[in-house]
């Protein structure tokens, strides 16, 4: 936790100050591309599932208040091991499992509403499309499940120098994972992820 909040002091106070003084010259339009590290917590019967690891890339196109971002994001890769083991039902059979591994991939629109120098607070919504794997015995086999998702949000943006970004990204993703059967685990429920990303534009 120590190294955690050193990083963060060395991001957001020692570097600015190598890459310029003056926060009135930094142009905040733009390309922004990023890389992200995070995790998701769920809020109901997929708690089982735990609290993967999310390994993640942005691009963002920024004008003066509006952002237009694409977001992709590993969901516990290559495998989280679940809470407890899962029930899923393959043919007339019943297996036990106790990872799984997912990706989404969404679109993202942010509105700036609040800005202090280099300090930018956004609200964010946005859609798209994911998909957990529970099961792949083969090449040929796999069981999981594919989601719409809506993910509303709040972000804050820092911009070190003329280039570098650090942005903390908090979202609310609401999706469906759960397995269409009476047998299988039930999975039902949302999730909140909470991401640090990294990048320049």
């Amino acid at each position: 936790m120590q190294r955690l909040f050193l990083t963060l002091f060395i991001l957001l106070f020692i570097i600015p100050k190598c890459f310029g003084q003056h926060s009135s010259g930094v142009e905040k339009k733009g390309i922004y591309l990023g890389l992200s590290l995070g995790t998701w917590v769920p809020d109901n019967a997929n708690k089982v599932l735990g609290k993967p690891l999310l390994l993640g890339f942005l691009v963002d196109f920024k004008d003066e208040k509006n952002a237009y971002g694409l977001t992709f994001d590993l969901i516990g890769w290559p495998n989280h091991h679940t809470t407890e083991p899962i029930k899923i039902k393959f043919g007339d059979s019943i297996l036990t499992r106790n990872e799984f591994f997912g990706a989404h991939l969404t679109i993202d629109y942010a509105r700036e509403l609040w800005r202090k120098e280099r300090l930018i607070f956004e609200g964010i919504c946005g859609i798209g499309y994911g998909r957990l794997t529970y099961y792949n015995p083969d090449k040929d086999t796999e069981i999981g499940k594919s989601s719409i998702i809506l993910n509303p949000g709040l972000s804050f943006r820092y911009l070190i120098g003329q280039k570098l970004f650090l942005q903390v990204k908090t979202q609310y993703c609401i999706a469906n994972y759960n397995l269409n059967d009476n047998v299988s685990t039930n999975l039902q429920g949302n999730y909140l992820t909470t991401k640090l990303i990294f990048g320049s534009r």
